[in-house]
């Protein structure tokens, strides 16, 4: 029975561990890429369109290249941390 707890601590304490790092390591590559996308919205306000049809085409451009930066950044941590497991290595957590 003791055996059988332990081995559920060990792998709580793991999986918790395993889940912050995968966290940081998101949250900090999404930040910088929402942070990018909010700057160049910025410029984008200047000018406004003049239907809701330039409305429309603008924000569904502006999703589809969201989507495109998240599928990349995701990706990105996806390889990285296959590879750190496949050397056997823990992921290496970049500092900002």
């Amino acid at each position: 029975m003791a055996e059988k707890s332990n081995s559920f601590l060990g792998g709580f304490i793991l999986g918790t561990i395993a889940g912050s790092a995968l966290g940081i390591l998101l949250g900090s590559k999404l930040n910088k890429i929402l942070e990018q996308d909010d700057a160049s919205n910025l410029e984008d306000e200047n000018t406004t369109p003049a239907t809701t049809e330039e409305i429309a085409t603008r924000t569904k451009r502006g999703l589809e290249q969201k989507i495109a930066q998240l599928n990349a950044a995701i990706d990105a941590v996806s390889q990285e941390l296959s590879t750190s497991e496949s050397n056997g290595k823990s992921p290496q957590i970049e500092k900002l």
